[in-house]
Order: structure tokens, then sequence, then C-alpha cells
């Protein structure tokens, strides 16, 4: 790390109080080397800059992290005076740092550390500027008053600059909108309001703050939304309100309330966008209730809907959320006016808006566009589907006969679907291209749904009907259970089998786990599939016992959900039971993400299995985000190495670092550790010379049927 004269001096320093101790010359120097290596390979492997100056300010070692900081070669740094190197940096103002306020410097005179200077640095690799917090320390002899060298820290602070700016931008952009916001903590409590709310109700945040919501409200309204948010009726809420002012009347607004999550899911705040609607009502007066509404159905109208579109596709952009437009045609309208007369088509009509409205949710609205045609507009979709499973519903409601004037009249609808903002970023272009998947949906056969994407109307048909058909996969026996070994890497020894489902669709054909398992964990399928897997999988490992196969673990992988929507560990126990099979004959291969959410109740879980006698793997570990503190808390008996580091292990250095850490990691933790996806011999002896203890891959053997040559070879 040091130069090496200096180097020497200080491991001599630390070693010459056991020097009586040390008898053998060879020994000693050992052991200094020894030392040596490992503190380089600790130094280089750091991911903060570090930087070591003698007592002249000049670089005398460097590592790879400050180097990539600085935007320069390690061999252009060593030499070179620090202050030198930084002499373009700048303060958070953009002034020039001065050379003599330098941390570096200023610790070589003071003898004293620096700590966290922040200061930005021209970065020649980048072109940009790199924010870094800087920490001085000098560092002495004993014995000795002026420091020997001085240790120099580099912290990348950039990305929360970057951040800071985003928050100040943000609080400009609040502060300027012309809608009155609000912001609350979770119990209601008025946190901050910008200007525009200021200036419309003559309240300043001061007079405001820690208030409930509630205090806003003109006595006289009748709306609390308050309430329904505590009393879990609604998540969201929209609509209107009457707003307190300071002095005089109150106004009515209309009011968008929405939470803002943690990243654990709980709400933390509550936004609220008021929309001061007195330019509106006034309007209204004038113009009466004809002009936002259609007077046949009473629902909004052409001009409405695409307000309401416009304000919500405005809070979309802000929340980055998805909004949905359907557009309806009713099929062969004409031809049920014609023949019947338009008293009987009015009819139909007001009907028709009926249904649509109790189809769908409260926060949507409803507008007869003109004609036979209609609009339904929905905020805030989570999910692609959602629209297509609203429009499903619609055809289905439609299906049902309607009575009409002694007539029994049967009525179909088309409906084409677009989304804000892959189709479109503004209200006319999302109606129009709505309009087009509705005219592609006619030419499709009528009654019927299509997007304005084709592929994504093909995705999201072929999504619902995997999920309908995977809920009849066990019933049907369309599922199949495929066997892979894992061996001994040194022995070469079968030690195990991981079992894998497979979907033998009668149509589709094979279909493998990625396509339907993350469908069965969104609909909540995966606990009857998981518990089919296992009790599948010992019934397996019982007929390999009897037939005299020496199988010593059966591998099962556990979804995350399984642990939190079913009596798992009864379902273990009920499955090693009916089998007759050891406790110690199962493993249970569970992801990094499984110990994420609710950890507690996943622990709790996996600690009464292992103590029952289940090994616990990790699967996939170094792809996720695992707390390692966890890996104390479970005593877990094996590591899976992920095949995405095995693929490239020959000839990517970065995946055989991580391969190397992961087995080193294990080792240190007393766990196995086995690698899958090995395909070549070459692999596996790269990952022996490593010293991972299991493999399992194509070079042994692709994951088969339980009859397969690989298993009879096995009993012979």
């Amino acid at each position: 790390m040091f130069s090496k004269s200096s180097d020497n001096q200080g491991l001599l320093v630390s070693v010459i109080p056991f020097m009586p101790y040390l008898t053998n010359h060879n020994l000693l120097m050992e052991t200094l080397q020894l030392s040596d290596a490992k503190y380089r390979s600790l130094f280089e492997s750091m991911d903060q800059g570090i930087i070591y100056l003698d007592a002249a300010g000049i670089v005398i070692s460097v590592n790879k992290a400050a180097a990539l900081l600085l935007g320069l070669d390690k061999d252009h740094i060593q030499g070179q005076m620090l202050v030198d190197i930084c002499a373009k940096a700048i303060r958070q103002d953009g002034s020039v740092f001065p050379r003599e306020q330098h941390p570096a410097r200023e610790a070589l005179q003071s003898f004293k550390p620096v700590e966290a200077v922040v200061m930005g640095l021209f970065n020649p690799e980048k072109k940009d500027y790199v924010w870094l917090a800087v920490t001085a320390v000098p560092e002495f002899i004993p014995d000795k008053k002026e420091p020997y060298q001085v240790l120099v820290t580099l912290k990348d602070i950039t990305r929360l600059k970057q951040a800071e700016e985003k928050l100040n931008l943000a609080s400009v952009i609040v502060n300027h909108t012309g809608e009155s916001i609000v912001v609350t903590d979770k119990n209601h409590k008025i946190v901050s309001v910008n200007r525009t709310f200021t200036a419309i109700t003559g309240f300043t945040q001061m007079e405001v703050v820690h208030r409930k919501i509630s205090s806003l409200q003109a006595v006289h309204d009748a709306v609390n939304i308050q309430a329904k948010l505590e009393n879990g009726i609604e998540l969201n809420w929209q609509g209107e309100m009457v707003i307190r002012r300071k002095f005089g009347k109150g106004f009515s607004a209309w009011a968008t309330v929405n939470p803002v999550k943690d990243s654990t899911g709980n709400i933390k705040h509550y936004v609220y966008v008021f929309m001061d609607l007195t330019p509106i009502k006034k309007e209204q007066q004038s113009l009466g209730f004809l002009a936002y509404h259609d007077p046949l159905t009473k629902l909004p109208n052409r001009l409405l809907v695409k307000d309401r579109i416009h304000h919500a596709l405005q809070n979309a952009q802000r929340a980055g959320t998805k909004v949905a437009v359907l557009f309806l045609d009713l099929d062969h309208f004409k031809s049920i006016n014609d023949s019947y007369g338009h008293a009987v088509g009015d009819s139909l009509l007001r009907e028709v808006a009926k249904r649509i409205k109790n189809m769908v949710r409260k926060e949507d609205t409803v507008s007869r566009y003109s004609g036979d045609e209609f609009i339904v507009f929905m905020e805030d979709v989570s999910d692609t589907k959602n629209p297509a499973t609203l429009a499903g519903k619609l055809i289905d409601a439609f299906s049902i006969p309607v009575y009409i004037k002694g007539q029994w009249l049967q009525i179909s609808t088309s409906v084409g679907i677009s989304l804000y903002p892959k189709d479109g970023t503004d209200t006319d272009t999302l109606i129009k291209h709505a309009d087009a998947a509705m005219y592609r949906a006619k030419k499709e056969g009528r009654n019927n749904f299509q997007y304005y994407s084709p592929e994504l109307t093909l995705a999201v048909f072929e999504k619902m009907s995997l999920e309908r058909a995977l809920r009849h996969a066990v019933e049907r026996n369309e599922l199949v259970l495929y066997y892979q070994p894992q061996v001994c890497l040194k022995s070469g020894q079968v030690v195990g089998v991981e079992s894998l489902v497979r979907w033998k669709h009668p149509t589709m054909g094979l279909i493998p786990p990625n396509r339907f398992i993350p469908l069965a964990e969104e609909n909540g399928f995966i606990v009857t599939l998981g518990e089919w897997v296992l009790n599948s999988a010992c019934r397996q490992m019982r007929q390999w016992l009897d037939d005299g196969i020496e199988v010593k673990k059966m591998a099962v992988n556990v979804s995350p959900v399984q642990f939190l929507r079913s009596d798992f560990v009864a379902t273990v126990k009920r499955a090693l039971c009916a089998n007759k099979l050891d406790p110690r004959c199962l493993e249970l291969e569970i992801t990094e993400s499984s110990l994420m959410d609710k950890s507690d109740h996943t622990i709790s879980a996996l600690t009464q299995l292992i103590a029952f006698g289940i090994d616990v793997t990790i699967d996939g570990f170094g792809t996720g985000c695992f707390s390692l503190n966890n890996l104390k808390r479970i005593p877990v008996k094996k590591l899976k190495i992920d095949s995405s580091f095995v693929f490239d292990v020959l000839h990517n250095s970065d995946d055989e670092d991580i391969t190397r850490s992961v087995i080193a990691l294990g080792h240190s933790l007393h766990l196995q550790v086995i690698a899958e996806g090995i395909e070549s011999e070459a692999q596996q002896q790269l990952l022996l010379d490593l010293g991972c203890d299991e493999g399992q891959g194509y070079l042994y053997s692709p994951p088969t049927l339980p009859r397969s040559g690989f298993f009879q070879q096995m009993q012979t």
C-alpha cells in the first residue's frame, strides 16, 4: 500500500515487540510478506478511494477506487503533489477551492485530522465533475511529533448532490404550480403547504401546520375525506369539497388525495391537491348542467371527460403513474334504432350507461362521448392487465339481454384501449388511439377488446389465458417434475437432486417455470402449486429409495409467497409423513428475497423446519439484496451460486471474483457452496480450484424425468 520502504517500516514497527519470539529470520520475512499481501488485497478491493501522501504531500500510494474517482491512471497520480492534481477543485457554490485549504495540506500543517470536506473535482474520464467528501488523517511513528504520512479518503457523494438538486427542483415546481398542495402525515396532520395554497386561502404554513386536514374544510361540507381514508374505505380519493378561507367565504375545489408510501409499503404521508373550481362553478351557473353532461344519460359529456383526462394526465406526469382510456362502441346499434325507433334506442342507451357505471370503480369516469360511443377513463393504473379485465367485465355485462318496451334486445360492444404514456401523452391522442383500437376490435369480429398496441393485446390475452388454464393444471395432471442431479466436485458422486416443475400444456407444449411461476405468485395459486411440487417430489424420493436408487437429498424450491399465505411448516411435515421420509432427506431452496419481506415470519418458519431436521439452501446467492445478519439468525446449510456467474466465469474476471467471494464467505460461515449451470469440464475445474463443494448443470445431466437413463444408471 505504501511505498516499499515506508511499508516495511510501518510493518516493522508493529512486529518489533514480538522479535524475542521470532527466532527464525525466514519466518519473520514470511510473516511480513503475508501481512503485506493481505493488506494490499484489502487496500485494492475497497470501494472507497484511498490515497497515501508522504510528509511533503506527494502521492506514494493510491488504490483503484481513488484512481477511478480522479479519472487518472495510477502511474499519473503517484509521485505528484495531491494539491496539484486537485488544482481545479471547486466549492459547492462553484468557486475555486483554494490550494492552501486542501484537507491534505491542512492535516500536514495542523497535525490534526480534517474530516468530510466537500469539493468537486473534474474527472477527465467522465468529462464532468465528481463530488467528493475528502478526509485527511495524519499518521505518526512512535516518539515522532511530525507525521510521516497522511491517509486521504475520497467518498463519492455525486448521487447525493444530484438528489439534493432534484429535491430543490421538486420544491420549486410545487411552489410554482397553479394548484394548492397540502402534505400531511399518516395521521392527516398538516406538514407543509405550497405558495398557491397560501395565496388562495390566506392561511400561512405556520397557521395550519400540525392541524388536522379536516380543519380546512368548511363546516357545512359533508365530505369527510379523513374518515374514509382512516377507515380504509379508500386509499385514493378524488372529488369536490369546500375549502375554508381565512377571510370571506369558502370555495369549491376538486380534490385529489394520494398516499405516499415508504419502501415497505406503509403509508407515510398524504398529498392533497386542490384545484379551485370557482371559475368552473361560475361557468356552470351561466351555462347550466347541460354544458358538461349528456341530457339523456346524465353522464359527463365530451367536454367534461376531456377536461378530467387533461387534469389527470398532469397528475400522472407528476406521480409517474399510468392512465387508461377505454373507448366503447355498441355493435349494430343503428339496426336497433332503425327497427324499433329512437325511443327504444334512447332507453337502451340509458340502460347501457347504468351497466357501465355499475362495473367501474368510484374514481373512474364514464362519459357518453357521442351517439352510441362511450368512454371509460381510468386513473392510477398499476397493471396493464387491469383495463383488459374491466373490458372483459363490460363485455360480459352486455351479454345479458335488455327488456325495453315489450322487447328483449341483445346488445354487444367492441372496446378499444389506449394507455398513457405508452400510446400518447395528451388527451386527444389517447382518445384517438383508443378509437382506432376499437375499430380493430370490430374487424376482429366485434364483441371483444383490443389495445392500441397489438403486441400488448396479444400479451394480455396470453397472460389471461395462461392464468385461467394454470388454475386447472393440477387437477388436469398437466404439471410434471423434472430432476437434475447435484454432484460432489471432488469425488464426482451424486449427493442429491433438485426438483424442477414444468407445465405440459395440451396445446402450447412444455412451458418453462419462468413463464408461469410469476403468474402463480401474483394470483395466489403458488400455494396450491407449491404443495403439489413438494408432495410429488417427496413421493418420487420414496419411490427411488424403494427401488434401491441412493439419492441422499431432494431439493425443492420454495416461493416467498408460500411462507406468507399458508401454514407452510405443517404442509412440509405432512408431505414427509405421508411418504415416510426422514426430514434429513429434504432440502428447501429459498431465494434471498424470501427473507426480505415479512422476514420475522419467514425466519420463524425456517427455524422450525431446520429444528425438524430439514436443510435450507439460499438459492441464487449474490443476485439479490441479502442481509448477512439473517445468515446468523438462520442455520442455513448451503449457498448456491447463481448460473449467471458460472456461465462466463472462465472469461469474465468480475464473475470469477464474485464466485470466489461467495465461496470464501460460505466457508467462513461453515457453509457448503454449490454452483449451478456448470456446462464444461473447464468450469468444473476452476470451481474446484476455487474451493467449491458441489456442482449442478448440463455437464452432468440436463433436467430429466425420473425414469430416464441417468437415474437408471444410478440404480445399476
